[in-house]
């Protein structure tokens, strides 16, 4: 496993959903993103991802943890199902899961204004390239015991 230099803790708002997403970037050098979406711009969703980071999820119990898929049915938003709060979004792409974080589930603030991004264009070639070049490539999901 590789050291990073940051662990930025997150999760939903009653606890049965937690990460820690490990990274070499500290907060104040993350952009989020938000997505214009119909999915993501009513919700004000905004997301972080590093390219060479891990994301370790804890759960307190799978049943807690439901994914939401649509349009292209390539990504799963992953909520908590005590609280509803989505708290990541999972991608596999060539039989390797890659994911990012929602901003609003970090326990600290980023202060970098958020970047609009409209994915609407893209090819599903082209977003999946995206995805495998810009998400967080190492991510495990653990049950907590």
């Amino acid at each position: 496993m590789t050291d990073y230099r940051f662990q930025h803790p997150g999760g939903c708002a009653c606890g049965a959903v937690t990460y820690l997403l490990h990274c070499n970037q500290d907060l104040d050098e993350l952009t989020p993103r938000a997505c214009q979406c119909e999915f993501c711009l009513p919700r004000e969703a905004r997301y972080v991802s590093v390219a060479d980071g891990r994301l370790e999820v804890r759960v307190r119990d799978r049943r807690y943890l439901y994914a939401h898929a649509f349009g292209t049915f390539t990504a799963d938003f992953m909520h908590c199902g005590r609280c509803n709060h989505l708290v990541y979004v999972t991608s596999e792409i060539d039989g390797h899961l890659r994911g990012l974080v929602l901003e609003q589930s970090l326990r600290d603030d980023i202060t970098a204004p958020p970047a609009e991004a409209d994915y609407d264009e893209e090819s599903l070639e082209q977003r999946l390239a995206r995805r495998a070049a810009n998400w967080i490539p190492e991510l495990v999901v653990l049950e907590q015991k």
